[in-house]
């Protein structure tokens, strides 16, 4: 069974571990595309942004490809939006870690907590409205803009 984001009710835990036909075929581990896609781990367990056509040479197939499994394994960047899964905290882990210690295992907690994050729903006004308040603290208050101006 192919689980999508979009099959997926708010507040749902997945049950089992959604499998890829597409990944299986070129066979795309959906641990390691994780990491290189959404932690930044490298082959060689090092640190590097990586954009979807860098994860796609390192697998060996099209950006297409990639983009359809993340959608297949539930791991496209609108699920992980759109889930309590605190993206950001495991990037940090794993940019951050003290020599001698793998990316990759760092990054098999996060893994688990990504694969049972509840879906929820966003609510962007209010979000917005937070970090314009955080952004006026921190800068002060915005200044008019004047006609015809973005």
């Amino acid at each position: 069974m192919v689980l999508t984001s979009r099959t997926m009710q708010r507040d749902e835990k997945p049950t089992a571990a959604p499998r890829s036909p597409l990944a299986e075929k070129h066979g795309i581990d959906p641990f390691t595309l994780f990491c290189a896609y959404h932690l930044g781990i490298t082959a060689s367990d090092g640190y590097e942004f990586q954009n979807v056509h860098q994860v796609a040479k390192r697998f060996g197939v099209s950006s297409g490809i990639i983009k359809q499994v993340l959608q297949d394994l539930a791991m496209d960047p609108d699920r992980l939006v759109n889930s309590d899964f605190d993206l950001s905290s495991a990037q940090i882990d794993v940019l951050e870690v003290p020599d001698g210690v793998s990316r990759t295992e760092v990054a098999r907690p996060h893994w688990e907590a990504f694969r049972t994050a509840k879906m929820k729903t966003r609510d962007w006004q209010r979000e917005l409205a937070t970090d314009a308040r955080e952004n006026e603290k921190t800068f002060g208050p915005r200044a008019p803009q004047r006609p015809g101006r973005r």
